[in-house]
């Protein structure tokens, strides 16, 4: 009885610290509600235009079943689809791991990085930070 007891505090213990530690929990996905295209601006705000892409960027992002495709920058110009998903609360979240090259002096290596979306959207804006290891973008766009 005091084990189980125990073992249950342990547990809310560390569930509490997840939410401290950044892992957010998993909101029910949006249906269609956010559904449409948005357009406007992907702004560079941190890191160089050589790694990260122009530093003003006109993107369009269409909303579909409460999922998105952003065209993250791997190698500029070279672009992958970075899946994010749409809370019913309009949150956006999207991780994936990618790989690149990594030019250094007199050789080249292959290593691997995460991106990570995180956002929001009200049906009408969508707001969003996309950030890697270099690199750290803002998307702003409107529903049009």
């Amino acid at each position: 009885m005091i084990r189980s007891g125990l073992l249950t505090a342990v547990a809310l213990a560390l569930a509490g610290c997840a939410g401290s530690l950044g892992i957010a929990p998993p909101v029910p996905p949006a249906g269609t509600q956010y559904d449409g295209t948005y357009a406007g601006q992907d702004s560079l705000v941190s890191g160089v235009a050589f790694q990260c892409g122009d530093a003003m960027l006109t993107e369009q992002i269409e909303v579909k079943g409460g999922r998105l495709d952003y065209p993250f920058q791997v190698n500029p110009p070279r672009t992958a689809p970075l899946p994010v998903q749409v809370g019913i609360d309009g949150s956006l979240l999207g991780q994936m791991q990618y790989g690149t090259e990594e030019d250094l002096p007199f050789q080249s290596r292959y290593r691997t990085d995460w991106v990570t979306l995180r956002g929001r959207t009200d049906g009408t804006m969508l707001d969003a930070t996309i950030s890697n290891l270099r690199c750290v973008r803002r998307l702003i766009a409107q529903r049009g």
